[in-house]
């Protein structure tokens, strides 16, 4: 566990030595598990850091304030105790927001980004009713378990489902509704356009390509934008494989 400024505890997991320093950041209602894969594409040559944010598996006990500003003072904080900065930040959906927060707040400590299927930094721009949905996902295993089915392209792996399941069953439903109104109304989309770091930003076929160009891509100006065919917006568990690929090549 880490003790952050504020005394909040978070978890992480490393692996690997030498080569390339990597920082993986999951998702709403994920933990670092997510990154299993793609950690494993990799190989022992890589060192990779994923966290589990406040309020997410093993960290579900953490005191908030659960949100993008929150997160991202810990990675900082994480990045300076571990001594492996600067890092290639890699981040999923609302992880990849925080990876644009921290990018934001402290660029000498980002040395590029992977972003996937990243929620922009403009905000989630969810109807009513769509934002409504995500909201009642929160402590409710059933409505989560059909949420996550949606994120695949094809119907998911049981095993893999049941294990995204399970990260989300740990994420406190406080914690989980606190960070949904932190990335769904982030407002920080200008700030982005002076993050010089090189980025690759990852767009699932099956999951808006468009929106992801014009809202994330498009303000970056050192990006490269990639469409993974194929796949939802969980990619990094259907696609590891071409995700460890792309990392490897910024």
């Amino acid at each position: 566990m880490f003790r952050a400024g504020d005394g909040g505890e978070f978890a992480y997991f490393e692996q690997g030595s030498g080569g390339a320093r990597l920082l993986f950041v999951h998702g709403w209602q994920a933990d670092h598990t997510v990154w299993n894969d793609v950690v494993a594409a990799l190989g022992s040559g890589t060192r990779s850091v994923a966290v589990d944010l406040r309020g997410s598996g093993a960290s579900s006990g953490a005191r908030g304030p659960y949100n993008l500003e929150r997160f991202a003072a810990d990675l900082r904080e994480l990045i300076e105790a571990l001594g492996i900065g600067p890092v290639v930040v890699v981040g999923h959906s609302m992880g990849a927001t925080v990876a644009l927060r921290l990018a934001v707040d402290a660029p000498e400590l980002v040395s590029g980004l992977i972003l996937i299927a990243p929620v922009p930094a403009g905000g989630g721009g969810f109807s009513p009713r769509g934002a409504d949905f995500l909201r009642a996902t929160a402590g409710d295993p059933a409505a989560a378990r059909k949420w996550l089915s949606a994120m695949f392209a094809a119907e998911p792996d049981a095993g893999v489902l049941d294990r995204l399941c399970a990260a989300a069953g740990k994420t406190p439903r406080d914690a989980a509704l606190e960070s949904f109104e932190s990335w769904s109304n982030a407002d920080f989309a200008e700030a982005t356009r002076a993050i010089a770091a090189p980025a690759i930003v990852v767009a699932p076929e099956r999951d808006n390509p468009e929106m992801y160009q014009r809202k994330v891509a498009a303000l970056l100006p050192n990006a490269r934008f990639v469409e993974l065919g194929d796949c939802g917006h969980y990619a990094i568990v259907e696609r590891p494989g071409e995700i460890a690929k792309l990392i490897g090549e910024l």
